[in-house]
């Protein structure tokens, strides 16, 4: 590439681009691997508080990296033994945190659909185990209330996909154009370069809106 092809603004934004990519991944894998060295530290002095830092490793959840996967297989067995122990409240409870910190991680597809299935399965069967408060509930067999529970939990709307990837790409616009404003309004010498500068703050808050919009809207 020679020299007078960074002066293209494609190749700025490719490089902004690339920056942020790689830091952001970076950052997102180092957060997840502190994040499971502090629950391993905790998790025979304080479990409840290594479950926490469990959750978080699922939060920051990277694909293809199976750190969630041996997260989630340390709060599934921690509910296990839970169970055995007869605290059923901390089993569901940790079983529901398992299951919600997928959903939490997810954007245009969800992660972990066979954590959430078994997580289903097992909080529907907790729940039936437990006395039916209401008329309607006692009269109903262990099986009935385990399938309502089920059926219940299985619900689920799913992000839109088409306005997640908007929001993909409001967001990595905004962070290029940033840049762009930053490389492309100032000269060499530092003089502010109007034109090319509006021009990117332009593109920076259109960027900047639709990411926006695309949250409210996924």
């Amino acid at each position: 590439m020679n020299k007078n092809s960074w002066e293209s603004p494609a190749s700025w934004m490719v490089l902004a681009m690339a920056v942020v990519v790689l830091s952001t991944g970076i950052k997102i894998v180092w957060n997840a691997y502190g994040e499971w060295n502090r629950a391993q530290a905790l998790e025979n002095t304080d479990p409840d508080k290594a479950m926490e830092h469990y959750e978080r490793v699922i939060h920051w959840h990277v694909p293809f990296l199976s750190l969630s996967d041996q997260a989630a297989e340390k709060m599934w067995d921690y509910a296990a033994d839970r169970e055995q122990q007869g605290d059923v409240e901390q089993a569901l409870n940790t079983l529901r945190v398992l299951r919600g910190a997928f959903y939490a991680a997810r954007s245009f597809y969800t992660p972990g659909k066979d954590w959430i299935g078994r997580c289903n399965e097992k909080i529907a069967a907790l729940m039936a185990s437990k006395p039916a408060y209401s008329e309607t509930d006692r009269n109903k067999s262990y099986d009935e209330r385990q399938a309502e529970y089920l059926e219940l939990l299985s619900r689920e709307r799913p992000p839109h996909a088409g306005w997640a990837v908007l929001t993909e790409i409001g967001f990595w616009g905004w962070v290029a154009c940033a840049f762009l404003v930053i490389f492309k309004g100032f000269s060499p010498k530092g003089a502010f370069q109007t034109r090319p500068a509006l021009r990117w703050a332009g593109g920076w808050l259109a960027c900047y809106g639709l990411w926006i919009w695309g949250l409210f809207r996924v």
